[in-house]
């Protein structure tokens, strides 16, 4: 078994959207950088970058965003799993993967969503990792729809590099059709 540490929690995603970052980390790096006049933040840089990639999984500057194709999701199962090399490839068992990379310096791994709604934090190793992202049981649609998709979130020590789509699932372009 590629895992050696296993953590099962449940999520909540709101406005379409889930904040992956580590705790410390970010209010050191990024709460100073917050715009009130509008600018564009860390959390909206994410976005937009998962959006326009069409991976609809985002990072900015030790940051990720997962954005699923539902409205909203208050009892989301997320499994963790950590483990050492590249996870086997089981996309098979999955409707979309992406990899990003993670730096989680205090290892306070947290999940928050959209709109500062409730966090969900859980401590792992600290150490920069690679994330590859997976989801599936998605609704596809647009306007105000409950999910009912499952995550995992597999990790393991890698440096920095560029996010990539392993897998994408089809029903996004219903939500956000290319070039919209």
């Amino acid at each position: 078994m590629w895992a050696e540490s296993v953590v099962e929690l449940t999520v909540v995603s709101d406005y379409g959207a889930l904040f992956v970052y580590d705790a410390d980390d970010f209010v050191s790096r990024h709460l100073d950088q917050l715009d009130p006049d509008g600018g564009e933040d860390v959390m909206t840089r994410a976005i937009d970058e998962g959006t326009e990639s069409r991976r609809f999984v985002g990072y900015a500057d030790g940051f990720a965003v997962i954005l699923p194709p539902s409205q909203y999701n208050f009892e989301a199962p997320l499994r963790i799993e950590i483990g050492v090399g590249f996870p086997p490839d089981d996309r098979a068992d999955w409707d979309h993967v992406a990899e990003v990379p993670l730096p989680l310096p205090s290892g306070r791994l947290v999940f928050e969503a959209s709109g500062g709604g409730p966090t969900t934090e859980t401590a792992v190793p600290a150490n920069t990792y690679r994330a590859r992202i997976s989801g599936r049981d998605f609704v596809a649609g647009i306007g105000e729809i409950e999910g009912h998709e499952t995550w995992r979130v597999q990790l393991w020590a890698a440096p920095e590099s560029t996010p990539t789509l392993v897998k994408y699932w089809p029903g996004y372009d219903v939500m956000a059709p290319a070039g919209s």
